[in-house]
């Protein structure tokens, strides 16, 4: 099966492709001919209209991770295209680095480095002291798969309360894993010392966190952003951070990406960036590589999916 692998994946993933595909990879001059190819794997690659119908013979568009927003899922199924993508290879790896955020922003951990890079003149100036997460509340805002993982690592691990706002979680299922559910977001927003937040980009969630819910916050609190770029007014957050209205924040996306090193928020101390690095660990490129590729291979042995977008 004609497969073409738009964005690199490990070399794990890449043998089993090659070994049960006719793999064309993204460094090869035949992947600009897009008239044969049958199945397409990307990771940022977009999959727009315009680039599918160049592809007559498309049967399935795998994507190596969990958000799709790089494809027009809507399109591609009225041309009849499986898509599917790997919403579990990641669940780890996105919830441990956001709880690294949280620990890096209560112990100062970055601003701590840079103080000692810079020159420091003594050992634990108040200004660099933090405090612990240990018995205090993780606000959650989406509970899907990452954000349970967050939850419960935490919770298990430093006694932390859990409190969720998600409209389409149940009081019971929340219950029935530890957590408390919270029914409006300005409720969760100003309860939580660490909020997380895991939910997908759309309409709803499009700049959900504005100066209105970074004013309910403590000024101890810690706002967290592993899952998109957009769901987080940017400007709003410079704001609060340069008037230390909360204690500080971490984003691991951005609306423009990568982000650039000119960004208002970078001269922020309380603040820490990374370049959308949740999912980039061996593991887990290891998981969605073999997981995006054995998609295909279903298909062409004729076995329905293991995602269903």
């Amino acid at each position: 099966m004609k497969t073409y692998i738009f964005d690199p994946i490990s070399n794990e993933a890449l043998a089993y492709a090659q070994s049960h595909l006719d793999a064309v990879c993204s460094d090869s001059p035949e992947i600009d001919n897009y008239a044969e190819v049958e199945a397409v794997i990307v990771r940022t690659f977009k999959m727009t209209p315009a680039i599918i119908d160049q592809m007559p013979k498309l049967k399935i568009i795998a994507k190596h991770g969990v958000g799709v927003d790089n494809i027009d899922i809507p399109y591609a199924k009225s041309k009849g295209i499986r898509v599917t993508n790997t919403p579990d290879a990641n669940m780890n790896s996105v919830a441990e680095l956001a709880i690294g955020f949280a620990f890096s922003c209560v112990r100062r951990i970055t601003q701590s480095q840079f103080a000692v890079l810079n020159g420091i003149e003594k050992n634990s100036p108040m200004y660099l002291s933090g405090y612990e997460l240990s018995g205090k509340t993780l606000g959650l805002i989406g509970l899907g798969k990452i954000g349970i993982s967050v939850g419960e690592k935490l919770r298990d691990a430093f006694s932390m309360k859990v409190i969720v706002y998600d409209p389409f979680a149940t009081t019971e299922h929340c219950n029935s894993i530890g957590f408390t559910k919270i029914e409006n977001l300005d409720e969760l927003c100003s309860k939580g010392d660490i909020i997380s937040i895991s939910v997908p980009l759309t309409e709803k969630t499009k700049n959900m966190i504005t100066s209105h819910e970074l004013s309910l916050m403590k000024e101890t609190a810690v706002l967290i952003n592993t899952s998109r770029g957009g769901i987080v007014n940017e400007d709003d957050l410079y704001v609060a951070l340069k008037n230390n209205k909360i204690f500080g924040a971490a984003l691991d996306v951005f609306v423009q990406e990568p982000i650039q090193k000119d960004h208002p928020l970078l001269t922020c101390e309380n603040f820490i960036a990374t370049p959308h690095n949740g999912a980039n660990t061996a593991d887990a490129l290891i998981r969605m590589g073999v997981g995006a590729v054995d998609e295909i291979v279903r298909l062409k042995n004729g076995e329905d999916p293991l995602s269903k977008l």
